[in-house]
């Protein structure tokens, strides 16, 4: 429900904390973060932070200090500016080396796009350097296919970066570092099997191998590097402390093998080992990431490897209702048959985006915005196609289709040729479509009509009807003039092209389970303009919402957003 109240309190706030000028669009994604239900509301809520902006933004700051404070919004106020748009970087003005560390085990996600895209805005800002690292040390899983869609996604979302490597190109200096560790005393080779390595973990329990010697630790490892060990059967560990409240520090795996016929290394770097190496080999001055990732460890390593401690910044997840970025999970449903490929539009990565008409602007624009924070919160996707819509309005051609159409004819119509813009600002053109008076309309708009009503075909004439049948409407000449009350209605002639709208609900349901109903097909019939538009062109069905063209053969179109 619309508190006009808090939509007031929000605009102050903004307000307050942007030098007395509040946005819209501020406004309404702290509304629709606060209630996600509000979504439903679109409009009505858009009006009132209008509303509400407008008010406010006439305001003196003096007048918008007093009201903030009485609010109570001035406490924490600098806390709160932290919490939106894109903070400096510490000792940013001494330098930034940042870095994109994908995985390329699947297609890059919505995850990758607004993480990648906050490590681009600010190597912008301050003209940094920007590094793409392809994390390749779990080589079964990496494919070229895999690389190559992450290289071309972050091209779509216009992220540019200056160096690229991947990890495997710098296996000697990873044996380098592992073995300095092991000369110290700090790496040994474990014999344990993963569940007693957990096991023991969980319990604080140091194993047997522990207390190897240094020459036993060091000739196993060699012996890893010669292939003699098969997977599972070796591993390297850290010597941490197994009593460690943090769990991350009781020795934890550092190196493990992994044989494979695509690389000549049998021994492969985790994570958090080859990170921290990476990092100091690029030359990494901030890291900006999810706070998924722990930092203990790494300080740890850097600290015995007398490496320098980049700034680590990070963030809350951007999760989106409904929506999957666990590439174990959609291999999982790929193998299992629910989805063809990494391209379905019930996907969250890039190739989904693309198809489902989201511009790369509106990623940037929706992180310049609403930016990062550090707690946790589940985003409605409604806040991203907000951004969206501002974007392709003004140049998506508004066109006529009819979905559930039925036939409609005009008894005593004369041939009219109507002259229909392509946009209401008129910058579009138009286009001429002859009429003669036989039509196909939507169904649904003519349940609740009775005979004798009168109706406007937009942009056209009105008409009463005269009689309705199953499959056809009669009706007859009313006036040329648009006389106020009339339901107006979409309209397509004869020469029409049959198409289907696909429209995407949710991949998964609450309990986490496939949504079997997250495609739904509109079927209807679209004006004869549709034969002159690109694939991959948007456009918006007047009174029905924004389309892309997916495949202009088969008469394919995906919905975008109302």
């Amino acid at each position: 429900m619309i508190n006009e109240e808090e939509i007031k309190k929000s605009a102050v706030r903004n307000a307050f904390l942007h030098d007395g000028k509040a946005r819209t669009s501020s406004v309404v994604s702290e509304m629709l973060g606060k209630d996600k239900g509000l979504v439903k509301e679109m409009q009505e809520l858009k009006k009132a932070a209008d509303s509400a902006v407008l008010e406010v933004n006439s305001m003196s700051v003096e007048k918008i200090k007093e009201l903030a404070e009485s609010f109570g919004l001035n406490e924490g106020g600098a806390e709160e500016k932290e919490k939106t748009g894109l903070k400096p970087l510490p000792n940013g003005e001494k330098g930034v080396v940042l870095r994109l560390p994908p995985e390329p085990s699947g297609y890059m996600h919505w995850g990758h796009a607004l993480s990648f895209t906050i490590n681009y805005l600010y190597k912008e800002m301050y003209h940094g350097k920007l590094w793409l690292r392809f994390e390749d040390t779990n080589p079964n899983l990496v494919e070229e296919e895999f690389v190559k869609n992450f290289e071309e996604s972050l091209a779509w979302l216009g992220i540019k970066w200056d160096e690229k490597k991947f990890i495997s190109s710098d296996m000697d200096k990873i044996y380098g570092f592992a073995e300095q560790l092991i000369q110290k005393g700090k790496i040994y080779a474990c014999s344990c099997n993963a569940d007693t390595i957990k096991e023991n973990r969980e319990k604080g329990t140091e194993c047997e191998h522990r207390n190897r010697t240094i020459e036993e630790n060091m000739d196993l490892w060699n012996s890893a590097k010669n292939g003699k060990f098969n997977d599972g059967e070796i591993t390297f560990r850290f010597k941490g402390n197994m009593g460690d409240k943090d769990s991350a520090l009781r020795d934890p795996n550092l190196m493990r093998v992994i044989k494979t016929e695509y690389k000549p290394y049998t021994v492969w770097p985790l994570y958090d080992f080859a990170s921290v190496i990476e990092d100091e080999l690029c030359g990494i001055t901030h890291v900006l990431r999810s706070n998924e990732f722990k930092t203990t460890l790494q300080s740890k390593l850097r600290k015995e490897l007398g490496f320098k401690e980049p700034y680590i910044i990070q963030y809350s997840r951007f999760n989106f209702k409904g929506t999957l970025t666990s590439k174990r999970k959609v291999r999982e449903l790929i193998n299992q048959g629910y989805i063809k490929n990494w391209h379905d539009i019930r996907l969250a990565t890039i190739s989904s985006m693309k198809r489902r008409g989201i511009q790369p602007a509106a990623i940037k624009n929706f992180l310049t915005e609403v930016g990062y924070s550090s707690s946790e919160h589940e985003y409605n996707l409604e806040m991203l196609l907000t951004f969206n819509r501002r974007i392709i309005d003004s140049s998506a051609k508004r066109l006529f289709f009819v979905p559930n159409p039925i036939k409609l004819t005009v008894k005593d119509a004369q041939p009219v040729k109507a002259k229909l813009q392509f946009h209401p600002s008129g910058n579009l053109g138009f286009r001429e479509v002859q009429t003669n008076g036989v039509f196909f309309v939507n169904r649904s708009d003519f349940v609740s009509m009775d005979i004798g009503d009168v109706i406007r075909l937009k942009d056209l004439y009105s008409i009463e009807i005269l009689d309705k049948e199953d499959e056809l409407i009669t009706c007859k000449m009313h006036s040329i003039e648009h006389n106020e009350g009339e339901k107006i209605v979409q309209w397509v002639t004869e020469q029409n092209v049959p198409i289907s709208v696909t429209k995407v609900g949710d991949l998964l349901n609450e309990d986490g389970s496939f949504n079997q109903n997250s495609l739904t097909e509109i079927n209807g019939v679209v004006e004869k303009t549709y034969e002159d538009l690109e694939e991959g062109q948007i456009v918006q069905f007047e009174r029905f919402g924004f389309c892309r063209l997916d495949d202009k053969e088969k008469g394919r179109m995906i919905f975008v957003s109302r």
